[in-house]
């Protein structure tokens, strides 16, 4: 009787074993995951590793057409643009109210064209910029209260609109996809109370920000940025050539100037080619990450590639991006031979595991 007592023991301690090794395993897998998902978010949300490229749509802004049309800058700059593959949207002071600009980053587009006034602030060396929107205290609180909006005057009508700060662009939703922002205020480029203006447009993404230096008249700022226009895109100028062919204001001696100093050898058909590149969808970037869980070796394959316009934003997709996770195991024995991929490599669509 005692055979088949140690041969039940033996099955039962074989059973529990196996039912132990399937639990390990189960571990395994969720913290796999866990990683896994850890790992990507944190590579989505490294600077520059995002997969945002820059766009072929181009917008003009014209908030200054509440008191000062210029119908043939206006023609002149989209054609300008046009010619030169830019899908062109124009939008006079009647659309250019708060919400409008808190849509700004949101539309995606390559180049900025912002004709609008800009002033300093009284009590700060800060530059803002007008909505077409008339102030009303009452509308707004709490972005007034959190400096986002202020009242801003024109001092040759009185009249008085919503500003928006540095702050407000700071605080927009999305970003500028390495975005020309062409500022032609007064004093958007100030060199000590503009800079912060032009910094908040590039922290959200903004390749280059491009203003004037002091008070300037609206017809020079538009002569001078239809100039800096063909410069950029018909003459392939770098930043730094364009902007230093255009002439300065006088009596005022306002001249155009660019942020950051590192964007002055940028060249627009190089952005162009890289969004005809974006949008072929060839371009893919992937990160590995090998790591020990229990007794396996996993290593995690993250590939990034920016979107397809088939794709849309569903199913494979986190945060408009394709997003493919392999892991792949192995028992003991120290990280498998690490290899790049290739265009048959195996991978697997919104973060599926594939074992």
């Amino acid at each position: 009787m005692s055979r088949p007592a140690k041969k039940t023991g033996k099955v039962r301690g074989e059973v529990e074993k196996r039912g132990l090794n399937k639990v390990s395993l189960a571990f395994s897998l969720i913290l796999a995951v866990a990683i896994v998902s850890g790992a990507l978010l944190y590579h989505l949300s490294l600077p520059g590793e995002s997969g945002v490229k820059f766009s072929l749509k181009a917008i003009v802004v014209d908030q200054l057409s509440v008191d000062i049309e210029n119908q043939t800058f206006v023609d002149s700059v989209v054609k300008i643009l046009s010619e030169n593959g830019f899908s062109v949207t124009y939008h006079d002071y009647k659309e250019t109210n708060v919400p409008f600009f808190r849509n700004l980053a949101k539309a995606s587009c390559g180049i900025i064209v912002l004709r609008l006034h800009s002033a300093l602030r009284k009590d700060k060396p800060v530059v803002d910029f007008f909505t077409s929107e008339p102030y009303d205290p009452q509308k707004y609180v709490e972005e007034q209260e959190e400096g986002l909006l202020v009242k801003g005057t024109v001092s040759y009508s009185d009249k008085s609109y919503f500003a928006f700060t540095p702050k407000f662009v700071e605080n927009l939703e999305g970003a500028f996809p390495r975005s020309i922002i062409v500022a032609m205020g007064c004093q958007s480029l100030n060199q000590t109370a503009g800079i912060s203006m032009a910094e908040a447009f590039h922290r959200k993404g903004a390749a280059v920000y491009i203003g004037w230096t002091s008070w300037v008249t609206a017809p020079h700022s538009d002569a001078e940025t239809v100039k800096l226009l063909r410069k950029l895109l018909c003459e392939n100028m770098t930043v730094h050539e364009a902007v230093a062919s255009t002439a300065k204001e006088y009596p005022y001696r306002a001249s155009l100037a660019y942020y950051p100093a590192s964007a002055k050898n940028l060249k627009m058909r190089d952005l162009i080619a890289e969004a005809e590149v974006k949008s072929s969808g060839i371009t893919q970037k992937a990160t590995y990450k090998t790591f020990m869980c229990g007794r396996w070796y996993w290593t995690a394959v993250l590939a990034l590639s920016p979107p397809r316009p088939e794709a849309g934003f569903g199913g494979s997709h986190l945060l408009g991006l394709p997003v493919s996770a392999f892991l792949s195991p192995r028992r003991g024995g120290g990280p498998p031979e690490r290899r790049l991929p290739t265009s048959q490599s195996p991978h697997v669509g919104g973060g599926t595991l594939k074992i």
